[in-house]
């Protein structure tokens, strides 16, 4: 009966020390680290979808979000010495820029911009013309004027 009490003691005794404040908090401890590595590791699983969803959507979102270039609107401008149709000689000079290949169209456009050609004596003006077109701009252009 003895050993039965003492045995009930050192039970007692053991549970009391072993369920302390101690051990208690160093297994919060451990579980705060396991969440927090679990927080990160979810936050960097999610943060490499979201680039890689973002990379692989960006040229959707680039192309849904810039409006399109209106050819027409920009040829207003032009309109004044090639005529509302294109078919006008500029200045007496030029030649009917209306029908012509939308490539050779651009890549004269270009020349005028760099200022590298001067087909009739308007280089300097169609320079000017040009001054302020990009190149999404300068093929939309070169498309609308093609297909007059």
């Amino acid at each position: 009966m003895k050993k039965m009490a003492l045995m009930s003691v050192a039970a007692m005794a053991l549970l009391f020390v072993g369920c302390g404040d101690k051990p208690k908090a160093e297994a919060n401890a451990t579980e705060t680290v396991t969440t927090e590595v679990n927080a990160t590791e979810t936050v960097t699983t999610e943060t490499v979808t979201t680039e890689v969803n973002a990379t692989e959507a960006a040229p959707e979102a680039e192309a849904s979000a810039a409006p399109a270039v209106d050819g027409a609107a920009l040829y207003t401008a032009c309109g004044a010495c090639h005529g509302a149709d294109g078919k006008t000689a500029a200045l007496g000079k030029s030649a009917v820029i209306a029908g012509q290949a939308a490539a050779d169209l651009e890549s004269k456009m270009h020349g005028y911009k760099a200022g590298t050609i001067d087909l009739t004596g308007n280089g300097a003006l169609m320079k000017g013309q040009m001054a302020n077109l990009d190149d999404a701009q300068m093929k939309a252009l070169a498309d609308y004027i093609s297909k007059l």
